[in-house]
């Protein structure tokens, strides 16, 4: 039997069936060709904003937020300020609703909402859920990559930002408050530009960061919380 030379092989290859196989080839190898450059897009834009993260010692963000409970099918939009400083120092000051604030000093949680719950305020273990919800940008980009199956990569753009979408699913072994998180992040600043979590409950919590001050710098004042007079204060002990 004689093998075939390679003018043979690309004669076949010329001709209008081998022509043909080689588009039907290329046309089933295209979608994963595709899918495979979006996953590399996907983990390249979250190693940089996690790596951005990581250096940062600080940040300051201006905030919208909107919370969806699909359980009480009710909505929520709040905006404000948020602050932080590494390792377990935050502010959040909410302009709308006036008056919000959500502190961790490093030892406490305070949780002050008098535009839903007037006369007192929450004062929580430092590792509380809530300080935990907080955290949520400490959660998405301190996490190892190995916490999360990482997909997406599309190109979108958001607030006039060119940003990459990337979505998070954690493992089962990955210890996250979130069952599903979808992060925009800006190509040019490798920081979050926009995030979505959906948490075990079924509460989807959507936040557009307006505006990004890495290493920013605060007062001493900025991390601390005294009770209004005359709020009860509520203190819940480690483990209670």
């Amino acid at each position: 039997m004689h093998k075939p030379t390679m003018n043979r092989i690309i004669a076949r290859t010329r001709s209008p069936r081998g022509l043909l196989c080689a588009s039907a080839l290329l046309a089933i190898l295209a979608p994963f060709s595709m899918a495979q450059a979006r996953q590399a897009s996907a983990e390249a834009a979250y190693d940089r904003a996690a790596k951005a993260w990581s250096s940062q010692s600080s940040v300051e963000a201006k905030f919208e937020q909107t919370i969806t409970n699909s359980l009480l099918g009710s909505t929520v939009s709040s905006r404000g300020t948020f602050q932080q400083q590494k390792p377990n120092k935050i502010s959040i000051t909410f302009t709308s609703p006036v008056g919000d604030r959500i502190v961790a000093d490093g030892k406490s949680l305070w949780v002050y909402l008098p535009s839903s719950v007037p006369g007192q305020v929450m004062k929580l273990p430092a590792n509380a859920e809530g300080a935990v919800v907080a955290d949520m940008l400490g959660q998405l980009l301190d996490a190892p990559k190995r916490s999360f199956v990482i997909s997406g990569g599309e190109a979108a753009t958001v607030e006039g930002r060119s940003t990459r979408r990337v979505q998070l699913v954690p493992r089962e072994s990955a210890e996250v408050p979130f069952q599903k998180a979808t992060l925009w992040l800006d190509e040019s600043e490798s920081r979050p530009v926009k995030v979505q979590v959906l948490d075990a409950q079924g509460t989807e919590r959507v936040i557009t960061l307006t505006s990004w001050t890495p290493n920013a710098k605060f007062n001493a004042s900025t991390f601390t919380f005294t009770p209004p007079a005359g709020v009860k204060v509520i203190t819940r002990l480690p483990g209670s």
